[in-house]
């Protein structure tokens, strides 16, 4: 049943980048970068504003999508834990009431370290015990040079170019690097040298093609595309670098000292989004071309921003908007389009909405909040307040204030690798405050304003409220596994 009247369920395909920022897309507020097929795929379904992801880094955000659990519960908060096999999840819901799953990209599910084979037995059985029936899967971001296997990987070994390639991504440093140290910084960019069909991004699409073409047709299909780009490092092919490489560029917000090679990391950064824009109107045009795009759920989103110079920073593992704002765009049948919405959302409400979207019932455990009533024209709230995490650091933001309770990046404490295993049991790194309304651009800190200590009362208690309303009675039923590197 959906909608009240038996039709037959209707496809998904769920398309997440890696680190794409909100408003970096034709139809946003700065209209400067070239997706005319995201644009398009927001005229036939609903555009969000107010998209959050619910922790700023790979694997814990993409771990509370899948899981529809925050870190606190599935213990998944940083990218050396990951989802323990048999883990539940919206993939294994749709697999139970007959959909054929299929993972094509990346997904991050599997912790990336120097041993991981995500080609192997071992990976395929645990992908299996997560939903997935089919899986070519990719690291991504030139992890490949730290040793890891993957699709991608093979892929270019069979066409007698992955010397080159690794040749390639030896240009920057990566903290996993062993010996190398790199010479290109990180958001600093470097045209791709090679044929085009070597890149991860057409690698990624062209697969996705490819499987829909060759699919079995007696089901109902979920296929999650995983494009490994625009995150760093910034590698845009030459043919999207000339959309940009003769224009100004927009500064970044903020008052911070801007190297050099920012200008051209932003540029090549927005070439690579055009780029996941071209493979994003072939997957359409193929669903186009089989009949079925009218019957298919298309979502795109991203599972984190990236600062791209704001405040001086890039990367993510902050609170900041360029970190923690992403695009969401979904379309379908039953879905109201041409339509925009401001909402409060979080990445962790996708699962149960894809869930309802399709008629399958959620699991028991699923903490998101569908969006159907917004993407149906039912409502315009959804969310009284957005909460995201990372260890020990959180934030709370509600429809005029942010409270972030902890800033990863400036927290020097010897803790580890900060971001990625600071403990959760030690107190928050220092706060930031910010008025979204008269200060969208997070330039003045309110926090030690003695005029607002009512206001940061007030956001605290909004904090704790959401604390304890997350967290579930059985918090680690399904603890995250830890693999230090």
């Amino acid at each position: 049943m959906l909608g009240g009247a038996t039709v037959s369920r209707p496809n998904v395909v769920f398309i997440m980048a890696d680190q794409h920022r909100w408003d970096f897309v034709g139809y946003g507020a700065n209209g400067f970068t070239a997706t005319p097929h995201l644009d398009r795929l927001a005229t036939r379904g609903v555009a969000f504003d107010a998209a959050h992801c619910t922790s700023p880094l790979c694997c814990p955000s993409r771990a509370a999508v899948a899981s529809g659990r925050y870190g606190m519960n599935s213990g998944c908060f940083t990218n050396l834990h990951a989802l323990p096999p048999g883990a539940p999840g919206f993939v294994p819901q749709l697999r139970a009431a007959g959909y054929h799953t299929c993972a094509v990209g990346k997904t991050h599910m599997e912790i990336h370290a120097y041993d991981s084979d995500l080609t192997s037995t071992r990976h395929r059985a645990y992908m299996d015990s997560l939903g997935w029936d089919e899986v070519c899967e990719i690291s991504g971001n030139g992890m490949l040079k730290s040793g890891i296997v993957c699709a991608y990987s093979e892929f270019l070994k069979a066409h007698g170019q992955f010397d080159a390639v690794l040749a390639f991504y030896r240009q920057w440093h990566y903290f996993m690097d062993r010996e190398n140290r790199g010479t290109v910084p990180g958001f600093g960019a470097a045209e791709w040298p090679l044929a085009e069909a070597y890149q991860e991004t057409p690698f990624v699409g062209n697969r996705a093609v490819e499987w829909l073409r060759s699919r079995a047709r007696a089901q109902p299909f979920f296929l999650h595309v995983g494009f490994a780009a625009p995150h760093s490092p910034i590698e845009p092919y030459p043919a999207y670098m000339d959309l940009y490489r003769d224009k100004p560029e927009p500064e970044p917000w903020g008052d911070a000292e801007r190297p050099p090679h920012l200008a051209d990391g932003r540029r090549g950064y927005r070439a690579m989004i055009s780029h996941i824009d071209n493979y994003v109107g072939q997957i359409c045009s193929e669903l186009e071309a089989q009949g079925i795009l009218d019957h298919t759920i298309v979502l795109y989103t991203a599972d984190h921003g990236e600062m791209a110079g704001d405040h001086g920073r890039t990367g993510k593992t902050c609170f900041f908007d360029g970190a923690m704002r992403v695009p969401l765009i979904v379309s379908g049948p039953g879905i109201t389009p041409q339509a925009r919405s401001g909402a409060l959302v979080e990445l962790i409400d996708l699962g149960r909405t894809v869930n309802e979207l399709c008629g399958v019932a959620p699991h028991g455990l699923d903490q998101g909040k569908s969006l159907v009533p917004l993407l149906r024209g039912e409502t315009a709230v959804h969310r009284d307040t957005l909460y995201a995490e990372m260890g020990c650091d959180k934030m709370i933001r509600d429809a005029r204030y942010k409270l972030m309770w902890g800033d990863p990046k400036e927290d020097t404490r010897p803790l580890g690798r900060l971001h990625l295993d600071k403990p959760v049991n030690v107190p928050a790194s220092p706060p930031r405050l910010y008025d979204l309304l008269e200060d969208p651009h997070e330039r003045n800190n309110l926090v030690a304003d003695p005029r607002l200590r009512g206001l940061k009362t007030a956001m605290q208690e909004k904090l704790l409220a959401r604390i304890n309303e997350n967290t579930q009675t059985r918090p680690f039923l399904s603890r995250g596994e830890y693999r230090p590197l």
